[in-house]
This record gives C-alpha cells, sequence and structure tokens, in this order.
C-alpha cells in the first residue's frame, strides 16, 4: 500500500429528526399551564428581606426559545465586588416534541444540559420540577 493514499468507503448516515415547533396558540397554552408553578417557586424562594451581602432572587419567570420552554430565575446582587447587578440563569428546560410531549432537562453545574426524560407530558414535567430541589432555583 502507498503512502498518502486513503482509503474510501461508504457509510449510512441516518436523517436528522425534523424538529417540531410550537404554534403561538401552544406556546401561550403550556406558558399558562406553567404559571402556578413559577408562583409558587416565587412564594418559597423570593425573600422580603433578603441578605443582601450574598446575591438574592428577585424574580422566577419562564421563556421560550425556539422550541424549547425555560424556566428561568433573575437573582441581583449589590455587593460592592459585583461583576454585574442583575444576571439570569435557566434551571429547567422543556424541549417541545410534539402535542403535550416534553423531553426533559435541568442545568447542571457542570454548565450543560442534562437530559433526565424523553417523551413526557407537560404535567409529568412539572411534577418532577416540584419534587426535585435539583430542578427547582438555587435560591
Amino acid at each position: 500500500m502507498k503512502r498518502g493514499k486513503t482509503e474510501k468507503r461508504w457509510m449510512f448516515q441516518p436523517a436528522k429528526s425534523e424538529k417540531v415547533k410550537p404554534t403561538e396558540l401552544e406556546k401561550k397554552e403550556i406558558s399558562e399551564r406553567c404559571q402556578p408553578l413559577v408562583e409558587a417557586l416565587k412564594k418559597k424562594y423570593i425573600k422580603s428581606k433578603p441578605n443582601k451581602e450574598w446575591s438574592y432572587l428577585v424574580d422566577i419567570y419562564t421563556s421560550w426559545y425556539r422550541s424549547y420552554f425555560y424556566f428561568c430565575e433573575k437573582s441581583k446582587s449589590e455587593n460592592p465586588n459585583r461583576i454585574q447587578d442583575e444576571f439570569d440563569e435557566k434551571f429547567a428546560r422543556l424541549t417541545f416534541t410534539g402535542k403535550d410531549c416534553f423531553d426533559f432537562s435541568y442545568f447542571r453545574h457542570t454548565g450543560q444540559w442534562w437530559l433526565i426524560a424523553e417523551n413526557v407530558t407537560l404535567q409529568e414535567c412539572l411534577k418532577m420540577i416540584i419534587e426535585n430541589p435539583n430542578f427547582q432555583p438555587i435560591g
């Protein structure tokens, strides 16, 4: 065999699955169904008199980006050595995969999203957030 020549082979490459995009009506409906959980998390984690020596939560909200539905937290810092006054973090992600069907992920300390469950309903996703503190704001 001569040097410098490479052997070529045919390889099967499966087609990429087509991403399902939610309609504006579906986005609105999903956001409304999640609002009671957001309000409950606000009551639990946002303190009326926070310790201003450290950063503290000021808001919990949801947002859409393409087919991803995020649960987010907004923190504020008043420490003189702060880098930013306010910053946002996402703590849970629901990937829309079909009508009332989601992939559920949470944001790990490593800076990566970790897939927990595939093809689950919105109600099952909300139940996982309620029952497991790993899927809730850092607070």
